[in-house]
């Protein structure tokens, strides 16, 4: 954990689904006003930076809200996008309400009782392990600090996997919108 290069993490700005309540998963939703708004306070924090990050590698989902994202908050500067990135497959789950979710699989609704219980027991989704084998991927590629950006369980499995954490303890986590991450040598440091 210690010996990995630091890493800037940014969310994705609040989407049109993220206001409704459905889960997104791998499916797009644009970014609202309010999202738009969230990825240029993380560009203001990025360039309050400066010289920390001007040179550093910047990496995005291929998702449509995260490349938006990453195109304000970058403020036009390039970036790669990664597949890794993208965020865990929600199977039968994505694009539906709340109350969709609760008709179509009441049982497994019911048991979902935490946040991310919704994202990792998803019917025909990708779950928890695969997801952080993606990840892990993901980080053993890096070579250099990088900016990153993704999204909500994502983030909280590449955070859990940068901090030690455990999973019982990364149901803990929050992704907020409009924040940076920075995780040096183990800890991690909410910068807005």
């Amino acid at each position: 954990m210690t010996n990995r290069p630091d890493v800037y993490l940014l969310r994705h700005g609040e989407t049109e689904w993220n206001s409704t309540g459905r889960i997104q998963g791998q499916m797009n939703s644009d970014l609202t006003a309010l999202g738009q708004a969230q990825a240029a306070q993380q560009g203001a924090i990025l360039r309050r930076l400066g010289d920390q990050v001007a040179e550093l590698d910047r990496f995005a989902s291929p998702l449509s809200r995260t490349k938006a994202t990453a195109r304000i908050a970058f403020g036009g500067d390039d970036f790669t996008t990664d597949p890794r990135l993208i965020e865990i497959g929600c199977g039968g789950w994505e694009g539906i309400t709340p109350a969709q979710r609760q008709a179509r699989d009441p049982e497994l609704a019911a048991r979902s009782i935490r946040d991310l219980d919704l994202y990792f027991n998803a019917p025909e989704g990708e779950g928890l392990s695969a997801l952080r084998a993606r990840i892990m991927n993901f980080l053993n590629s890096l070579n250099a600090p990088a900016i990153i950006v993704s999204h909500k369980v994502s983030l909280i499995v590449m955070r859990a996997c940068l901090t030690g954490i455990t999973d019982a303890d990364m149901y803990d986590l929050t992704a907020t919108q409009g924040t940076v991450i920075r995780i040096s040598g183990g800890i991690e440091t909410h910068l807005s």
